[in-house]
């Protein structure tokens, strides 16, 4: 993806960083709309939203979701190498999250006993994070990037 150099430090900070907090901010906390600028990469074009992450100071950014980055690891390319991904003619609206990996999920529906386990601050972020986990699937090879908004440095 060609992106002005001055955002990739951001853009790397904000997708290692906020991933998680901004899934909830997405839903929870902004408007999703989307954005007129469209990115070109080596696969096709990718157009993105608009979104406020709810983040003090930080300001507006461009998220872009759902980009794949290798070929879906199922069936017969189930425990191979990673293969590029499928090119694709038309925009790509890169506006959902998609899948996680497949992974176990700690049973926290008692509260006492999950208390027990972990601290009470692992406790509420992972109250917060399991919903956005339950979207399992081995097609899960996506980035989602986050850069500052057009008009913003």
């Amino acid at each position: 993806m060609k992106l002005n150099s001055r955002y990739n430090s951001l853009a790397l900070a904000l997708v290692l960083v906020l991933s998680g907090c901004v899934r909830e901010g997405l839903s929870a906390r902004s408007t999703r709309q989307l954005s007129q600028r469209r990115v070109r990469t080596k696969y096709g074009v990718l157009r993105g939203l608009l979104v406020n992450l709810g983040v003090e100071g930080l300001g507006d950014a461009e998220a872009f979701l759902g980009i794949p980055y290798a070929a879906p690891p199922i069936n017969n390319l189930r425990f191979m190498p990673p293969g590029s991904p499928s090119p694709w003619r038309e925009e790509k609206v890169a506006n959902q999250h998609k899948p996680v990996c497949p992974q176990r999920l700690p049973d926290i529906r008692n509260e006492t006993e999950a208390l027990r386990r972990m601290s009470a601050g692992r406790y509420q972020y992972l109250r917060r994070l399991l919903p956005y986990l339950r979207n399992q699937s081995e097609d899960c090879l996506y980035l989602n990037l986050y850069t500052p908004a057009p008009g913003q440095s």
